[in-house]
């Protein structure tokens, strides 16, 4: 009796252990599923924005033959955005706002084929900003290493004096 007694409260705590074990693992299988819809949704957005800021971009140049931007321009980055809010932390979700934001506040009051209108540059500008703002929030949620956080990704340039040579993309 003794032997058994002892013999069930192994099998007790075998039984616990490997419930543990299953635990562990379906939390680590759950994180990876959520940090790959993330990644996802983060991917998603970042092209449909760069794809809306496009389409402002053309119509205001007169790029377009329209003269206004046809009816739901805004669709895919608003569902992609709308998506992205609920896998983002707070932060990358309100940088993700404010870059559809500014993309379409650009398009929307762009005026077509003007691209000599000051507005076009201030709010290409404000975008170009809330976009790297955007960007850089959503590769340091997704434990992107920045080899050196004092140079801007691709593509971009800091307005100011950053005590860095002039790259291609600063204007002299």
């Amino acid at each position: 009796m003794i032997t058994q007694r002892w013999s069930d409260r192994r099998e007790t705590v075998a039984w616990e252990r490997e419930r543990q074990r299953e635990r562990e693992i379906w939390a680590r299988e759950d994180e990876a599923r959520t940090f790959e819809h993330r990644r996802q949704a983060y991917v998603e957005f970042y092209e449909a924005v760069k794809a809306l800021a496009r389409t402002a971009y053309n119509h205001c140049y007169g790029f377009t033959e329209e003269p206004e931007l046809e009816e739901g321009w805004q669709s895919d980055a608003f569902a992609k955005l709308a998506q992205l809010q609920f896998y983002a932390d707070r932060a990358v979700a309100a940088a993700a706002s404010a870059a559809y934001g500014a993309a379409w506040s650009w398009g929307q009051f762009g005026v077509h084929d003007a691209p000599d209108d000051p507005s076009f540059y201030e709010r290409q500008q404000k975008f170009d900003d809330a976009e790297l703002e955007m960007l850089l929030l959503m590769r340091e949620s997704l434990s992107i290493p920045e080899a050196d956080l004092t140079l801007p990704p691709p593509g971009y340039s800091y307005s100011g004096d950053q005590g860095g040579d002039e790259g291609p993309d600063d204007e002299s």
